[in-house]
Order: structure tokens, then sequence, then C-alpha cells
């Protein structure tokens, strides 16, 4: 009998629906829960059967499957779960990314969690390194050292997402310059990294100085609220021109030694002869003086002042002076120009700050080398050997205290 005679009959009441052969085969069946919602997850599709399974998938009305495919291959792909094999990996830190087994052994050798990814997915974090700049094996390296779990994170969540972010608010040199200064910046939570932005355009810090101050003063992300407002404040208070690098730096030396330690070294300055004018001088063109230690600070104007005769003026005039060490570069270099003058050989007219400030190439070339008759007895006196002696006692107990 057709199907559309049997439905016929039916709805016309010609049969009993009890007694009816398809009604009984309908009862047949398992009652069928309402709404339910099989499971159903296929992850691959390969040319190799699948095990059936022995519980065959509910059946219900408005059944809605979830079904997601996330693959197609033509064999069973390994479990993501899986760590990559050590001598593998180790391989590929190897030739790919310029370390040495030194190198390694700092950055993995206590690590148990290795990566949990497939080669193809090492070699897409190392383009997104490229994608930023970083382009030398000497880059890369210097990434893995920093930051031994930049091939741990998943590239597709972490990376990625913070690169994105970067971009929206820093120029591309300067993501470069972030990275390779502060590779770790991708261990920070996103939303640490957001509320730090957040809390410097509230203080007006916005455009090309936002990315530059970041790009080269990256521990900004790691310092509380407090801390970066009282640094602003502070490089603010120094007079240091505002969107300058002076006050990138600024803000690096008052988050780096506090405030109540500026504040100190500002006194000592103050006790060794500087004017108010002369130090706001000095912190406005070099902030990072405010670094030193009070005893550096001191030997530095009794070196100058003291041994040399120079004024304090010089020291304004030429900040640098006191970023130079007193023993390996200026003691030195002051011994050779005495030297010269005991020799009577003529020298350049160039003053000692000056003479300080020469690069190790230039100075050798100008003072030391140029008179080969006496090259190696300067170089003797340079480098402090016997020769050296040649400093006057006077000169010595001045350079020595």
């Amino acid at each position: 009998m057709s199907l559309h005679l049997i439905w016929k009959r039916l709805i016309t009441k010609e049969v009993p629906l009890a007694c009816h052969p398809l009604s009984i085969a309908i009862s047949l069946f398992p009652p069928l829960p309402f709404n339910a919602k099989p499971n159903i997850k296929v992850t691959h599709f390969c040319t190799k059967t699948a095990t059936p399974s022995t519980t065959p998938p509910s059946l219900a009305f408005n059944a809605k499957p979830m079904i997601k495919v996330t693959h197609f291959c033509t064999q069973t792909a390994a479990p993501s779960t899986t760590p990559l094999d050590w001598g593998i990996f180790r391989e590929f830190l190897l030739n790919k990314c310029g370390c040495t087994e030194e190198d390694i052994t700092k950055a993995y050798g206590h690590r148990n969690d290795l990566p949990r990814k497939s080669m193809q997915s090492l070699e897409e974090d190392l383009e997104l390194l490229y994608g930023c700049g970083l382009t030398t094996p000497a880059h890369i390296r210097k990434v893995v050292v920093r930051n031994p779990r930049f091939f741990i994170w998943k590239s597709e969540t972490k990376l990625k997402t913070m690169l994105y972010f970067l971009r929206t608010f820093m120029k591309e040199d300067d993501v470069c310059k972030l990275i390779y200064n502060y590779p770790t910046i991708f261990n920070l939570r996103e939303h640490r990294v957001k509320s730090t932005i957040s809390l410097f355009q509230k203080m007006g810090v916005e455009g090309e100085f936002l990315s530059f101050l970041l790009a080269w003063q990256p521990r900004l992300f790691c310092a509380s609220e407090e801390k970066i407002m009282e640094s602003f404040k502070q490089a603010e208070d120094l007079g240091v021109t505002k969107g300058s690098k002076a006050f990138a730096a600024a803000m690096r030396a008052v988050l780096g030694v506090g405030k109540e330690t500026i504040d100190r070294r500002l006194q000592c300055l103050r006790s060794l002869g500087f004017s108010e004018k002369q130090i706001l001088e000095i912190s406005s063109k070099r902030p990072l003086v405010l670094g030193s230690s009070e005893v550096n600070l001191k030997h530095h104007v009794d070196f100058v002042v003291n041994s040399l005769g120079l004024p304090l003026a010089d020291l304004v005039k030429h900040v640098t002076l006191f970023t130079y060490s007193v023993e390996k570069r200026m003691i030195p270099r002051y011994r050779v120009l005495e030297a010269l003058k005991s020799m009577k050989m003529p020298r350049t007219k160039m003053s000692l700050p000056n003479v300080f400030q020469l690069s190790e190439k230039r100075f050798l070339e100008k003072h030391v080398n140029s008179n080969p008759e006496f090259s190696s007895v300067l170089r003797d006196i340079y480098h402090g050997g016997k020769a050296g002696k040649l400093i006057t006692d006077k000169e010595t107990r001045g350079v020595s205290q």
C-alpha cells in the first residue's frame, strides 16, 4: 500500500490509528526527549575510518547539534597538547634564533614547560618578530634570552593580540624598540597594559611622545599608578621639557630611585656649591645625573674642581662629565695630557672637558698614536703602567681622594 493511500485513510478515519501498521512501527521507537541538544563535535575529516560509537546519539524534536569542523587532513594529526621534542626545539633555537648552547641552558635548562606546539607554529612566532623589524639572529637571540616564554605562548592568542594593541598607539619603529629592549612585554596581561596607556592619556601624554616614552622606558608598564604620577610630577618640577627625551629620562630616574632619594641628591648638589639655576640646568639637560649616588657626585666634583682646577660652571656646561668614570676614563686621559706637557710635545689646543668627551678611538688617534716616537710610552701611561707615575704627588693625592 502506498504511503499516500495510508495517510489518506488515516485522516479520513477509515483505519483505527492504534491498529494501523505505521502507528505500531512508530511506537517501537523510544520516547523522544523534548529539545534535546546532542553535542556532536567533528574535529577532523580524515581518510581513515573512525571507530563507531557504541551509543547512538540521541534524537530529539528541535535538536540543535553543535558541529565544529577545525581541520581537513589526510591523516590523523598529533594532539596540540603534546610538548615539542626537546631535540627539535634545541635545533630551532640554534639554527633559526642565533642562540648558543649557553643561551639555551640559561633560558630553558631549568624549565619543564616546553612549547606545546608544532614546528610550523614556532616558525609563525618567528615571522611575528621579523614583521616587527627584528630580522637579525642577534635580535632574535636577545628576545629569547630575555624572555624564554616567548615561544611558549600561543601566537594566535597572546602574541598577535598584544602586537595588534601596541600598534594602535605606537609607531612601528617604537614597537620594534620596545620588543627588543623589553620582550617581557608579552608576559603582561592585556588589561595591565591598557590601564597604563589610559593613565598616560589622562595626564595628556599622547601621540608620538607616548610612543617614544614607552619604547625607551618600557618599565613604566610595570610601575604602579602612584609611581607613574609621582615620576611625571617630579619631571615637571625639575623643569624638563615635556615631550622631550630628557623628560623620559627624568621619569626613569625618579622611578629608579624614588622621590625622596632624588630630593637628597638635589640637596647634595646644593651643598657642593651649585646654585638653584645651575641645578635646574643640570637636571633638565641630563636628568640621569640624579640617578648617581651622593658619593659619586662628590667624587666627580672633587676631581674636576680640586684636581683639574676647573670651575663648577664647566660641569654645568659639560654635564656629561658626570656620566664618565673618573678612574677608567678621566684620570688616564689626564695623565696622557700631563705626559705630553712634560715632554714639551706640541698638542692640539683643546679644553679638558672636550678631551674627556672624545670617543676612545678618536682620543687614541689624536693624543697617543699621533706621536709615533713616544706612542708606546703614552700607551703605557694611558693604561696605568709604570710610566704613568708622571703625574705629580699633589695631583695623585687630589685624584685618589
